[in-house]
């Protein structure tokens, strides 16, 4: 992705959890790199949340941020079965929406209840514990913002 076109304003870290009857999992990165929905007193994976500006408005980047590093600057994409995973060359963007619909704006919004889907609709919806890319309602998932602005890391 052109780093020219990277609005810090925007940009941050935060923790995810799916919400499922009522309760948050914490969503982490399984030793695949796969992303999973995990049960249990178990901490959530950091990802940094990289917000692009787009010809067709903002899309995000997301990689790993725990521990300071990502899997060697894997992105979040989808496989040819549209699940949730982290790989060297990918570049997708993500659109991130409140449940009403509206953008999600990082400023002012410590957390927030959203939807996380691809530019074409297809939205982060559990499938078990892991996570697909699907048309349709997708899950609901939560977000804790930690930080805005961090640029790299």
């Amino acid at each position: 992705m052109d780093e020219s076109r990277l609005d810090t304003s925007k940009t941050f870290i935060a923790d995810l959890y799916l919400i499922r009857n009522g309760a948050r999992s914490p969503i982490r990165i399984n030793d695949s790199g796969w992303l999973q929905a995990m049960q249990g007193q178990v901490l959530p994976t950091t990802l940094w949340f990289g917000c692009y500006q787009l010809e067709d408005g903002v899309g995000y980047i997301i990689k790993e941020y725990t521990k300071g590093g990502g899997r060697n600057g894997s992105v979040l994409s989808l496989n040819h079965n549209d699940y949730l995973g982290f790989y060297a060359d990918a570049q997708r963007p993500w659109t991130i929406h409140h449940l009403d619909g509206r953008e999600l704006v990082p400023q002012g919004t410590p957390e927030a209840s959203v939807s996380i889907s691809t530019k074409g609709g297809r939205r982060w919806t559990a499938s078990g514990n892991d996570f697909k890319a699907l048309k349709g309602a997708g899950s609901e998932l939560f977000v804790h913002i930690h930080k805005i602005g961090v640029y790299r890391f």
